[in-house]
């Protein structure tokens, strides 16, 4: 592939206003020394636009940073995925949310995955009441907290939709250096 991966601005603004609202304002602000100058000044000064096209490697460098500065893991990234699809569907997404099935609202995000991404599609292999299938491919650049934000927000996105007791299984990939997740949820 010639043209490296890249990822909506909105995402990298996501991000690091996910991590400020879990870990304070202070860590949000220490973060930004851990990033590369680029990454830094973008945020920083404003110029990383939320409609923007930036390298996939900004985007490893913002989980990096977030990593180093709190000391913390995937854990943490998991729960910044959360917050960010907490985040982006509020107000009238949140009531439209609840009134669609989680399976459904799921295949939905399928959709919204190609705009915050250059690369790579999702597929829903098998979706019924209590349990989706799916499978990410081509996903070039990511690696392991890109992933694991991915399943953070698709395990809140069958919460908003009204599942409960959601329970994720990673099935194949979604570590360091894959393209590609295949993952099941069950919920009831």
């Amino acid at each position: 592939m010639t043209d490296e991966p890249k990822v909506k601005g909105l995402a990298f603004r996501s991000v690091y206003a996910s991590f400020g609202k879990l870990r304070g304002e202070r860590l949000q602000k220490l973060s930004l020394d851990e990033m590369s100058e680029p990454l830094r000044d973008g945020i920083r000064y404003g110029s990383l636009v939320s409609t923007g096209w930036y390298p996939i490697a900004w985007y490893k460098d913002l989980f990096q940073a977030i990593r180093r500065t709190s000391g913390e893991g995937r854990e943490l990234i998991h729960q910044v995925g959360r917050q960010c699809t907490r985040d982006d569907m509020s107000g009238i997404y949140k009531v439209l949310a609840a009134l669609i099935s989680p399976s459904a609202l799921f295949s939905l995000g399928q959709r919204v995955f190609s705009t915050y991404y250059s690369v790579g599609r999702v597929q829903v292999i098998e979706s019924r009441r209590g349990f989706t299938h799916a499978r990410w491919s081509g996903c070039y650049g990511f690696d392991e907290s890109m992933w694991t934000e991915v399943i953070g927000s698709c395990e809140q996105l069958l919460e908003l939709g009204g599942a409960s007791h959601v329970r994720l299984r990673i099935i194949a990939g979604g570590g360091d250096h894959d393209d590609g997740l295949e993952l099941t949820a069950h919920w009831s």
